[in-house]
């Protein structure tokens, strides 16, 4: 008996899905945001409408809930690392208004706004207790 295919297509490889495009960068509407970075301008926009005192903090909190950012997959503690300086004589391109992609869609976005200057430690704080209330602190 010859070892032949069956007679439908079963047997070919399916190609994978396509990937979904990548996302773009930071958009220059925020001159803070650096070149490279993930884009966290939605939350600037609101933080920054905050500091100028055009919103309460209660209508940033409405806003910051509203968007429903998950924690990031490894932890609040993760977003408030520091990272160590560099090495002597080793120029560094570390900006801490450089989001990392993966922070995108996540509390992340929320931290870049406290590294901005935007909010203080306790209105992140404040914040991030009423959109992860049983988050460990």
């Amino acid at each position: 008996m010859p070892n032949k295919p069956p007679d439908d297509d079963s047997w070919r490889s399916v190609p994978p899905p396509p990937r979904p495009p990548p996302l773009p960068d930071a958009p220059a509407s925020d001159p803070r945001i650096p070149e490279g970075s993930a884009d966290y301008s939605a939350a600037l926009a609101d933080s920054a409408a905050y500091k100028r005192g055009d919103i309460t903090f209660e209508e940033l909190q409405r806003r910051v809930l509203a968007r429903a950012l998950p924690p990031h997959p490894l932890g609040d503690g993760y977003l408030m690392m520091t990272p160590p300086p560099p090495p002597p004589g080793i120029r560094s391109s570390f900006n801490p208004l450089r989001m990392p992609g993966d922070w995108r869609g996540t509390w992340g976005e929320v931290a870049m706004t406290l590294f901005a200057g935007d909010i203080t430690h306790a209105e992140y704080e404040r914040l991030h207790a009423a959109a992860h209330p049983g988050c460990r602190r």
